[in-house]
This record gives C-alpha cells, sequence and structure tokens, in this order.
C-alpha cells in the first residue's frame, strides 16, 4: 500500500513539471514572436501636378506614417474636383515618387491627387491640384546651377516664349535628392518674378551632398513641366552645368543651328522622331541626321540615323516607362550640329 501511495505522488509530480515546461514554452513563443498588423498610410505630402502638351508630370513626397510597410503610389486625374463618385478619368501607378499620366486633352481642366497603398488597403488621398495641359506654359530654358562654397545655389535661366493663357505667377526652382521625375524627394525652392526673371537663390543646402535641381514656370492655370533634364549639382563645390550646351567636340558650331520642329511619338519600349532641316549650315553640305535618346545624367542611351533626305527616325532597344530626353543633331563632313532642344518623354510598355 505505501509503495502505491508513493508512485501516486510521484506521477502527480511529474505531469505537473511538464505542464508548467509547456505552458512557459508557450508563453515565451508567444512573447518573441508577436503579431503585427500593418495599418493604412496616411496621405502622400508635397504633391505637385505639372502639365505639358496633352500629359501631366505628378511628384510627391512620401506620406507621414508608412504603415510598417513598403508603398504603392497612384496619382489620379479627375475631370471633376474630388471627393466625386465620377470615375477616375486618367492614372499611373508606381512604387517611385513620381509618374507621368498621358492620354489628357490640352485646354481641358483637370483635377490631380494622389493615394499611397499597402497591404492593409489604400490612405486618404492628398490634397487636389488643378491643371490644364497646354495652358500652364512652357518651361524655362538655358537653365543653370552653381554653387557657391557656402553651398548656396545660384540657379539661372531664359524666361519661355510661351507662358500660357493663365495669369503669370512666378518661376519656381527647385531642389531634389534625385536626378528624375519619378525619384528624390523635395529639399528645397526657391521663387522669381516677374515674367521677366531670370535667377533665384537656394540656400540651407548640405555641404558635399549631390542634388539635382529644375525650374518650372507657374500661372493661375498651374505649372508648366519642369526644365529637363534635372541639373546635379554638389552643394560647396564651384561646378555648374546646362542641358542646352552641345555635347559635340568635333569642331565650332558657331555658323550652324540645329535642326527644327523636333516630334516625338512615344511607342512600345522606342520612340519616333520627326524634325525639319536646321535654318542655317554655314554652306556646309548635311550627310545625314542622328537622333538620339538620353538619360538623366545626358548619357547617350539608343540613337538612329538617317540620310539627309529623310527626316524620321525610330530609336529602338528603350527602357518602358521611363522618362528619357531626345535631341537630333545633323551630321556634316567631320562635324555635328548643336543638339535641338531636349524633348522628354516616356516610352510605353
Amino acid at each position: 500500500m505505501t509503495n502505491r501511495v508513493g508512485t501516486g505522488r510521484h506521477t502527480s509530480v511529474h505531469i505537473s513539471r511538464v505542464l508548467f515546461f509547456l505552458l512557459a514554452l508557450s508563453l515565451s513563443e508567444f512573447s518573441i514572436s508577436p503579431s503585427v498588423a500593418a495599418s493604412a498610410p496616411s496621405a502622400p505630402q508635397y504633391v505637385e501636378a505639372m502639365a505639358g502638351a496633352n500629359q501631366v508630370a505628378v511628384t510627391w513626397d512620401p506620406p507621414s506614417s508608412t504603415g510598417g510597410e513598403s508603398l504603392n503610389y497612384t496619382a489620379r486625374v479627375w475631370t471633376v474636383p474630388p471627393p466625386t463618385t465620377s470615375p477616375v478619368f486618367a492614372s499611373c501607378s508606381t512604387t517611385d515618387l513620381g509618374c507621368v499620366v498621358g492620354g489628357l486633352i490640352s485646354g481641358t481642366n483637370y483635377y490631380v491627387d494622389v493615394i499611397a497603398s499597402n497591404s492593409a488597403g489604400a490612405g486618404a488621398p492628398s490634397a487636389m491640384k488643378p491643371i490644364s495641359p497646354g495652358n500652364a506654359g512652357s518651361p524655362p530654358t538655358n537653365v543653370s546651377a552653381t554653387s557657391d562654397n557656402t553651398g548656396r545655389l545660384t540657379v539661372k535661366w531664359t524666361p519661355p516664349t510661351a507662358l500660357g493663357i493663365g495669369q503669370f505667377a512666378w518661376y519656381t526652382a527647385e531642389v531634389f535628392t534625385g536626378s528624375e521625375i519619378s525619384a528624390g524627394a523635395y529639399t528645397a525652392y526657391c521663387t522669381a518674378d516677374p515674367a521677366s526673371a531670370t535667377s533665384c537663390f537656394i540656400g540651407g543646402l548640405k555641404l558635399g551632398t549631390t542634388y539635382y535641381v529644375q525650374v518650372r514656370t507657374v500661372s493661375s492655370l498651374g505649372s508648366s513641366f519642369p526644365s529637363t533634364p534635372r541639373l546635379k549639382v554638389v552643394a560647396g563645390t564651384a561646378v555648374s552645368s546646362s542641358p542646352s550646351a552641345s555635347t559635340s567636340s568635333s569642331t565650332s558650331t558657331n555658323t550652324l543651328t540645329a535642326p527644327q520642329s523636333v516630334k516625338v511619338v512615344a511607342l512600345s519600349k522606342s520612340v519616333r522622331v520627326s524634325w525639319k532641316a536646321p535654318k542655317v549650315t554655314g554652306g556646309k553640305k548635311i550627310l545625314g541626321y542622328r537622333a538620339g535618346a538620353y538619360g538623366p545624367a545626358l548619357t547617350l542611351l539608343s540613337y538612329c540615323k538617317t540620310k539627309a533626305t529623310v527626316f524620321t527616325c525610330t530609336i529602338l532597344k528603350l527602357q518602358a516607362k521611363k522618362a528619357i530626353y531626345i535631341g537630333v543633331v545633323a551630321l556634316y563632313s567631320g562635324v555635328e550640329s548643336p543638339r535641338s532642344k531636349l524633348i522628354a518623354i516616356i516610352p510605353k510598355s
């Protein structure tokens, strides 16, 4: 009898220890691996809508709260001001900080907002921006950016010939941390008016940091497309760059002018380019033309060439949905003309 009592007590203690161990293990696993659900992000910040012919470029900064996850963004274009039950007229989606919406009608009033989303769903929309493609004016040309040794930037430009049909407001020079419309956070800016203004100054930048500068025209009907490409400048380094300068180094082109009336059509991973002959050839015989596609740093990505009597060609092997810049030069014997004004476009997928 005594042995049976002793055996029962030992079994009871053993079971208690096993239960205690299992409970402790369960609590330990719970404390090490808590389940945290994502939350919807807040609204994107600093949204800007910039209009060209039949298209709108939209940029933004990330929302103050991402919900703990990486984000997708959608820029939406409406024909009536949101909030509305009307369907979205056009849109573009990206994981970057900007995109271009095409297929719009110049002269029409549109309204733009941006939403961010993650696995928890879409967040609140950004503030709405009105825009009118074709009516907001053209960007300034001959843009240059120079830094002094204190980091202050001097941004200069030539006023555009087309200010749009709205009332001119000011020019805005802006600094970003990325080289493309779809990249880089908005950092600083300066404004200048009247319409004859040609420069402004940007301070407060971090010495030794690389920035990218663009300028746009702002009117009562919205903002123009920005100058392209964004200019690279290092704060505190006295270096200037300008996208309007010719890349040809073979000879002086003072007596030559660029091809005229350049037009570009976006195709699938390619673009079709057309142009007219230059006005001034300096008495030289044109041998042909070269249409080039350039990246943000004016790196030649691809090109096509024609004979002197052919004024159109297609540039192939381009990356879809990435902004590029198209320019055309006339080819002479050992000489190139200045490059035509760069035109920004995004090839289709």
